[in-house]
């Protein structure tokens, strides 16, 4: 289930496998949702409700786990961020591989993340 809309779900997205990008892009962008990645409690949220803006239970994790069509597996957690933003255990991974086919609401919420760091 992808969620490109303007809630606090971030980075819910189902990129193809011919969107990946052959090199990885590494820089401070991706490092400071990495950093906020780690720092994140892990939970479940209820991003396939489309009517929510995002509630999140901490210390859940959903039955299983998803791979992406080029084969990379997700944890079993979403993960609430200390900017109140809800990702899943890719978003570094799409940053990465998949930052070219983003949509723009996504990016934007990205780069709101990458501000909020910024200004601490």
């Amino acid at each position: 289930m992808h969620r490109i809309d303007d809630s606090k779900f971030l980075l819910y997205i189902e990129p193809s496998i011919d969107q990946r990008s052959q090199y990885p892009i590494d820089d401070d962008i991706t490092k400071v949702v990495e950093q906020y990645l780690l720092k994140s409690v892990k939970g479940t949220s209820d991003y396939s409700n489309l009517t929510s803006n995002g509630s999140f239970t901490e210390g859940y994790g959903w039955r299983g786990f998803h791979t992406t069509e080029c084969g990379e597996w997700s944890g079993n957690s979403d993960h609430l961020l200390e900017n109140g933003m809800i990702t899943n255990s890719l978003c570094v991974f799409y940053l990465m591989y998949y930052r070219s086919y983003i949509p723009d609401s996504e990016m934007e919420k990205v780069m709101n993340l990458y501000n909020f760091a910024n200004a601490k």
